[in-house]
């Protein structure tokens, strides 16, 4: 919205004035028009900036004591920062010692790179990260509040009325938006400059053409101070700040004496006008500050709830006594100090939930036993282990997701991140000396609230505490911070007095709010849906709903029997089909049938359902010699011909009577060639597979690295954007294929950055289903991108069920009757998803969706497979489900559950019976892969 002075500011401007003016002043008086407030920028400092010459172009307007906002890009438009130790730098940080009141050193970035909240957001923080580190010596923040950049200037219009919103969260207050004339497509942004307010609090502040002295339509002159002098007047008619900026990159072509006397011109032009009484100068963060009730933030963080039994009580008072008295708290939870589980310790767990039914009480995660660094050091599977296992400890223990995470002794590396990151968690907090990140969010999409202040001044026996007048001189006035209380060393009436008098001196400040993390959080971030929808779906998976495996509370016996009925299928199919099972089965007239034909996928599966048979001791060694020896065999057999060379056909006849299926499937053969290497690999090279693999030619199907399809006429298509490519794929480079990568966006697991993009990719790419990318984690160890359409599944699938109470599990299906093969997926959408059912298209639309509708199935192999891969609650459930309702005695497992009826369908298949065994031995197994690679 556009809050103009008259509105908003006039309001907001009136106290402070009057309390500055005296008593003297009337109220009649505080109702006339205040002066216009007007800021001065100097834009664009950079690296080639000289001191000398920043010295030139600011000194004028210090000397008349015109406040000023300097700008500065620490970063340049190759990514590189603006060098710590260089003279510039130096410079810098002598004027901040030397004007601490004349200038505001802000933040400066050519343009906003994106529209997209998130990545806004990512670009601020790199910004501020620079800054902080470049304006700060060190010796000043051992006492003092830290300096951070609480303006950025920018040539980018203004794209909506929520841009730059997220910018909030690195600590920005105001985005002036300068006039560089950059074409404005939207048209939002007023020519007579203004005041805009985004949702999170950060203002847009909008300068006008009038008074933009480097921005000339004619001849490339500086705007001269008679014109700058009459445009204000002309401006100050109106109710908007004005901003007179001098943009550095503008005064390029003038020598440092003369870029003086130009300078001194407009701040002579500054200064006459101000003294008319038309005009106030004033430097962006006293605007801010002055024109909103909140201008900072301040989390009230207590620290170390269980960390000894004995003093728990006293903890909990004290934090009784917060809320009581109406402050926000996030209480920081230790899940298992002395390997005591929260979920074993009544009184905490008592406390917590009668705590949080209250709006101001939040809970943190603080580390697992809180040990000394332990989070470093530590491979990534132990760092997810132990954030995970806390962060879920307390989730059961309270039936709340933590929103922050706090290390204990702020010790944690990049794997700890990573770690945490794959929970979902939003926020860390740590003090990390370096400012690197100060506030921010980081490239994995978690926000670090790092400001932290505490008491207690060393951690020695008696653990003497900083004064109160300490502690305020580190919180400054502009910044958010992290107010850390340990109440177990506020030990004395003493310590606990000058905490509650500190809360109460923050909480009487003007334009301080204190918040819990929860609020914080809240407060910063604008909707960001993609990133909300990643980190939900990774909350829910490796949280909410995963419960740790125990193998001694396994019931061994009962899924080695569902194993056994599983191999049935198997058996059956071998002994009637000549060693090779049909594709599907069903009972007709009294007597089981098989469809007599078998896809690539199909034998992939019998390959694997075999050597999964033999680990779990269902076959014996001669068995599974003769099982895999009769497969090799008839793959052997013949061949489809393209391009002068051979390729496995798309289907195999398993009757004489019948044709062989012409055309070649990559995406099927893709998942042979995986079961083909496994085999290899575990049979130690002991059957001709290579032989059997060097015999056909995939040059001509892998036509510049991308999968292709044949049609039986000999066409060719690529599927490198199928949806089963990731997957397929990796079965050609497994036997050395040269393939291009299916994906062109980066390795989700390791960024938001990437995984933001690649979610925005899978969209494009179509629907998800269970198969095959949870079918890859078990063979393979799946890969960035499958872990992430599963993740996004899976949460999606409990999210159904939560608002239905319909247990759902899709994948591609058997079916009884018409059409006989469904793909059952997920498609996203740009506001959440559908779970979409392929059936047989008409004319009538309401037909359709009836149809599709009556064909949703609980997927049996999905079950299993989820249940191999996220052990937890509602994978629980779908086994137990699929266990009790599609067993198909004597013949394996129904392909799957009806969900219209409740029933199996009556139809069973390869896949459904051969993932069922190739998950319980991989459960049984120990969740080992088959075949671990470099890419799991």
């Amino acid at each position: 919205m556009n809050i103009t002075r008259r509105s908003v500011l006039l309001g907001g401007l009136t106290v402070p004035l009057l309390a500055s003016a005296g008593k003297g002043v009337s109220w009649a008086a505080a109702k006339e028009k205040l002066p216009n407030p007007l800021v001065v920028t100097i834009s664009g400092v950079d690296a080639q900036t000289t001191p000398t010459r920043l010295s030139a172009v600011a000194d004028p307007f210090l000397t008349r004591k015109v406040p000023i906002t300097v700008t500065v890009a620490p970063i340049d438009a190759a990514g590189k920062m603006l060098d710590y130790n260089s003279s510039l730098a130096l410079r810098l940080r002598q004027a901040v010692r030397l004007n601490p009141d004349g200038i505001e050193f802000g933040a400066h970035a050519d343009l906003i790179q994106s529209d997209v909240p998130y990545l806004q957001a990512r670009q601020a923080s790199e910004i501020q990260a620079a800054f902080s580190y470049l304006i700060n010596e060190y010796q000043r923040y051992q006492s003092k509040a830290v300096l951070t950049a609480l303006t950025l200037t920018t040539n980018s219009p203004l794209r909506s009325a929520q841009d730059a919103a997220s910018m909030r969260m690195a600590g920005f207050r105001s985005v002036i938006r300068l006039r560089a004339g950059i074409k404005d497509p939207v048209g939002l942004q007023p020519d007579s400059g203004g005041y805009w307010s985004t949702d999170t609090g950060l203002v847009n502040l909008f300068a006008s053409p009038l008074s933009s002295t480097g921005l000339q339509p004619s001849g490339g002159r500086l705007l001269g101070a008679p014109a700058l002098g009459a445009n204000i007047a002309k401006l100050g008619a109106g109710d908007d700040p004005i901003i007179v900026d001098l943009p550095f990159a503008a005064l390029a072509g003038l020598s440092d004496s003369d870029a003086a006397s130009y300078a001194a011109e407009i701040a002579q032009t500054v200064l006459a006008a101000s003294a008319g009484g038309g005009f106030r100068s004033i430097l962006p963060q006293q605007l801010y500050k002055q024109s909103r009730d909140v201008s900072r933030l301040i989390v009230v963080r207590v620290d170390d709830l269980r960390v000894d039994t004995d003093t728990d009580p006293s903890h909990m008072a004290f934090v009784r006594h917060l809320i009581g008295a109406g402050y926000p708290v996030t209480d920081a939870i230790i899940p298992a100090p002395k390997s005591f589980l929260l979920s074993a310790d009544k009184p905490a767990k008592s406390y917590l939930q009668a705590m949080s039914v209250d709006k101001r009480f939040d809970i943190a995660a603080h580390g697992w036993n809180h040990t000394p660094s332990e989070l470093l050091g530590n491979s990534p599977g132990k760092d997810l282990d132990l954030i995970r296992g806390g962060i879920s400890e307390i989730y059961r223990s309270t039936g709340r997701f933590p929103t922050s995470y706090i290390p204990p002794n702020d010790a944690f590396d990049d794997n700890t991140l990573d770690a945490l990151a794959a929970t979902g968690a939003p926020v860390f907090s740590a003090e990390k000396g370096d400012l690197r990140w100060f506030n921010g969010l980081d490239s994995r999409g978690i926000l670090h609230v790092s400001n932290t202040m505490k008491f207690e001044k060393a951690w020695s026996e008696d653990i003497p505490y900083f004064t109160k007048d300490e502690v305020f001189s580190y919180f400054g006035t502009d910044n958010d911070a992290v107010f850390c209380i340990h109440p177990d060393t506020a030990n004395s009436p003493k310590k606990k007095a000058v905490i509650l008098e500190t809360l109460a001196e923050l909480s009487a400040q003007r334009g301080t709010r204190l918040v819990n993390f929860d609020e914080y959080y809240r407060a910063v971030t604008p909707s960001m849906p993609e990133v909300q929808r990643i980190q939900g779906a990774r909350a829910d998976v490796a949280v909410r709903d995963w419960r740790k495996p125990d193998q001694d509370l396994l019931d061994r016996g009962i899924l080695k029997a569902d194993a056994e009925l599983a191999w049935t299928y198997f058996d059956w199919g071998a002994r009637n089909f000549n060693g090779i099972v049909p594709a599907t089965s069903w009972m007709e007239f009294g007597k089981q049938a098989g469809y007599p034909f078998t896809t690539m996928w199909d034998v992939g599966t019998h390959i694997l359902a075999t050597l999964s048979a033999q680990q779990l001791g269902i076959i014996d060694q001669r068995e599974f010699e003769t099982t895999i020896s009769r497969i090799l065999e008839f793959l052997g057999q013949t061949s489809f011909q393209y391009a002068g060379g051979n390729l496995p056909h798309t289907e195999r006849a398993l009757s004489a009577k019948d044709d062989e299926r012409e055309g070649f499937d990559s995406a099927d053969t893709g998942r042979l060639l995986i079961a083909l290497k496994i085999l290899d690999q575990h049979t130690a090279g002991a059957f001709p597979v290579f032989k059997l693999v060097s015999n056909w030619s995939f040059g001509p199907i892998l036509k510049d690295g991308e999968m292709h399809v044949v049609s039986a006429n000999g066409k060719i298509s690529s599927v490198h954007a199928n949806s089963y490519a990731g997957y397929a794929g990796r079965g050609y480079s497994l036997w050395g294929q040269s393939i291009k990568p299916v994906f062109d966006t980066g390795d989700p697991d390791r960024s938001m950055d990437a995984a933001t993009a690649a979610l925005a990719e899978i969209q494009r790419r179509g629907r998800i289903a269970t198969e095959p990318h949870v079918t890859e984690e078990i063979e393979l160890g799946g890969s960035p991108h499958g872990r992430l359409m599963a993740d996004i599944l899976y949460a999606a699938q409990m999210k159904r069920y939560r608002e239905t109470g319909i247990l759902t599990c899709v994948s591609e299906s058997a079916m009884a009757g018409p059409p006989y093969f469904t793909y059952q997926g997920y498609q996203l959408t740009d506001d959440g998803g559908d779970f979409a059912v392929d059936t047989m298209k008409t004319s009538d639309k309401e037909a359709t969706a009836k149809q599709a509708n009556s064909l949703r199935l609980v997927s049996a192999k999905g079950a299993y497979l989820w249940h191999a891969t996220r052990p937890g609650d509602y994978s629980q459930k779908l086994v137990a489900f699929v266990r009790n309702r599609a067993k198909m005695p004597g013949m394996g497992f129904s392909s799957g559950v009806s969900e219209r009826t409740g029933k199996l369908i009556q139809v069973t298949d390869v896949n459904t019976n051969g993932i069922i065994l190739e998950s319980i031995a991989y459960i049984l197994g120990g969740r080992k892969p088959l075949l671990p690679t470099e890419e799991a």
